[in-house]
């Protein structure tokens, strides 16, 4: 099978991440790839050295690819006619456009089958978008139960649910007994510095935590980076915080971590919670997009219902000082969290797109 997958950048946001991943499964088994992009990491004001990993791993397993340009964002023609110069020159059997710019270019193409992945719980975009949409989207994918219910309020074609899923290739696994006795207890966030991340949350929630051990490591890069550097400082806890700013270690941030921590406002299923739980990782999590799905599946962690300092503080003091609590989690994250591995979501998106061109 040919398939022509469309995201935004060669980025380490979640989506992008996932995406590569995908796409190099399906080449070992037997597909051909192409990628195309919608900006260059100077254009997204991303990290040009990730950019130039990310490709080489795509020509490392044979995987095509190419670049809209961020103008298009505001002229769309741009974007219908690199679509339709990609789609001539690879003649894919599935289109799928995995951020709607690309679903709305991909209305001009004829005869493919498109399919469409909403990667997060909000929109993003109007509700009569998906109307227009429908005309060409055969199948909408939802990476959780919440973004499939989603989809299904706003469109009427049929919506599939298929879990994101992780590299075993990027995941460390051990048996966790760090954090024990005066040693304190390592948290990690994984995610990029931005609104949807609400890192203040995290934050200002540890500051409540004075007689608490505990240091923070935060990776990933973003607009917000001092503004949070400032609150770290304000609220007297800069020395246990480590702002690490973009990795490509990030399997070795989670094997020597003993938490895993995210204060989310939205997400859909995040693809740095799936890899803190392949790897063992105990979670803190907010209760936003597939989160809680992902807790309530393997059992290893806590999901905090509310958005406010005094849940997430609870919560977090219930990790941090309760080492037995965290040896279960562990144990629990790496018997249980199989469901979350690439290979299952890739065969689940061959089968539908067989489904799709057969319909």
């Amino acid at each position: 099978m040919r398939v022509l997958h469309v995201i935004s950048s060669a980025a380490a946001g979640g989506a992008e991440i996932y995406v590569r991943d995908l796409s190099i499964e399906m080449v070992r088994a037997g597909h051909q790839v192409f990628i195309l992009f919608l900006d260059r990491a100077s254009e997204a004001g991303r990290d040009g050295e990730f950019e130039a990993e990310f490709l080489k791993q795509l020509d490392d397993n044979d995987i095509e690819y190419g670049f809209i340009g961020a103008a298009a964002r505001k002229k769309p023609w741009l974007g219908i006619k690199a679509m339709r110069k990609a789609a001539s020159g690879f003649s894919p059997d599935i289109v799928h456009c995995h951020l709607y710019y690309a679903a709305i270019f991909s209305l001009f193409l004829k005869s493919t089958k498109v399919v469409y992945t909403h990667h997060n719980i909000k929109l993003g975009a109007s509700v009569l978008l998906y109307k227009l949409l429908d005309l060409k989207v055969s199948r909408y994918i939802g990476i959780c139960l919440a973004c499939k219910k989603l989809l299904e309020s706003v469109s009427r074609r049929r919506v599939v649910r298929i879990d994101n899923g992780v590299s075993p290739e990027r995941v460390r696994k051990k048996q966790r007994t760090a954090g024990q006795g005066d040693d304190d207890v390592n948290l990690l966030s994984v995610g990029r510095l931005s609104d949807q991340k609400n890192l203040s949350l995290l934050i200002a929630s540890l500051a409540r935590l004075e007689d608490q051990k505990y240091r923070l490591k935060i990776a990933g890069e973003g607009p917000l980076r001092e503004e949070l550097v400032r609150l770290a400082n304000e609220k007297g806890i800069s020395d246990r915080v480590e702002f690490l700013g973009n990795v490509s270690n990030v399997d070795e941030l989670l094997y020597d971590a003993d938490v895993f921590v995210m204060s989310s406002a939205w997400e859909g299923l995040p693809i740095a919670q799936i890899e803190a739980t392949l790897s063992g990782l105990p979670v803190v999590v907010t209760n936003v997009g597939g989160c809680s799905e992902i807790v309530h599946k393997v059992c290893n962690g806590i999901v905090v219902d509310e958005l406010i300092e005094s849940s997430y503080s609870q919560a977090l003091r219930m990790m941090i000082g309760n080492h037995e609590l965290r040896e279960v989690f562990s144990k629990n994250a790496l018997s249980y969290s199989g469901d979350y591995l690439i290979k299952a979501s890739s065969d689940k998106h061959i089968a539908l797109y067989e489904d799709a061109l057969t319909a």
